[in-house]
């Protein structure tokens, strides 16, 4: 939906232009459509690095509903976070897990965006 809206926002005079010049639909794509969507890339590429370490909770937790041949191979931090809550009741463990879960997403996002800052400026975050 982003790269659509973002492509629509882009000028159809530079397509007609592109044409006359005698670029064909692929040279259109490389010349004119990518670099108007490159900052937009890497800033989803940006946000979306932090959603490494999260794992679909809803099919790790309910499609092996503790079954033990299935238990310890879904086991993710989103299902131990919620099972130490719901088992044992120890809400400083869970929250602990939870919060060293947003920490390395933090990291990791603080690193993708030092890297794009390397690469080019204008386009990451801050």
């Amino acid at each position: 939906m982003l790269y659509l809206a973002a492509i629509t926002g882009i000028d159809t005079t530079q397509y007609e232009a592109a044409a006359i010049d005698g670029a064909s639909k692929w040279q259109q794509i490389r010349y004119v459509t990518l670099p108007h969507l490159r900052t937009m890339i890497t800033i989803l590429f940006i946000m979306n690095v932090g959603n490494i370490v999260k794992a679909d909770f809803g099919l790790f937790y309910s499609v092996p509903m503790n079954s033990g041949s299935l238990f310890s191979t879904t086991g993710v931090i989103d299902t131990y976070v919620y099972r130490t809550m719901t088992a044992t009741n120890n809400i400083g463990m869970s929250t602990a897990a939870g919060l060293l879960q947003q920490f390395v997403g933090f990291v990791c996002i603080m690193a993708a965006n030092k890297i794009v800052t390397k690469i080019d400026e204008d386009s990451a975050l801050f």
